[in-house]
């Protein structure tokens, strides 16, 4: 199964992973459940029992975790991802926030790869307007970077092309056998 979690301060965020999941019904018959990262952020353990996650998080207040990660994401170096296949998804705001644009990209990224998660679903730059970003590594952003402020219009086609990306990167073996 997968699993889609996010965590949502303005609805752009839940938005988005309920856009991701229609999308991705549509191409995939493996179960996928969504839910909110508010409703589980006391336990994360049950998100060992997905073979694929998809996380989403927007960047927050200058650089951070939106507040329900925040408060989750301790607990993550307590769990092995190992095994485990991760994209990431996030809101941002590269007008007002262009040294920080998609800093919890990064954040989420790298603290999943070293528990062992293998990152896919790694996302261009080109069409953003910022200066530097936690979320960029090697000239690409973690995952999927929306900016529902500054580029609303672009969000779905943005959307349809990730999630198309993501079930061309992810092992078939892992869509053939959950159920």
């Amino acid at each position: 199964m997968i699993a889609i979690v996010y965590g949502s301060s303005t609805d752009n965020t839940r938005g988005a992973a309920l856009d991701i999941a229609d999308t991705l019904r549509k191409q995939v018959s493996t179960p996928i459940d969504v839910f909110d990262v508010a409703a589980i952020k006391e336990d994360l353990r049950p998100l060992l029992n997905y073979r694929v996650l998809l996380l989403g998080c927007p960047t927050w207040n200058v650089g951070e975790l939106q507040d329900d990660w925040y408060d989750a994401f301790p607990q993550l170096d307590d769990l092995d991802f190992e095994g485990i296949t991760a994209a990431l998804f996030g809101c941002g705001d590269q007008r007002d926030y262009p040294d920080n644009f998609q800093d919890a990209l990064g954040i989420l990224g790298r603290k999943l790869r070293e528990r062992g998660a293998t990152i896919i679903g790694r996302w261009p730059t080109d069409g953003y307007d910022f200066y530097e970003s936690a979320g960029v590594e090697d000239g690409m952003f973690f995952g999927l970077a929306l900016d529902e402020i500054n580029q609303t219009e672009l969000s779905g086609e943005r959307i349809r092309t990730w999630v198309t990306q993501i079930v061309a990167e992810l092992n078939p073996a892992l869509l053939a056998t959950q159920t």
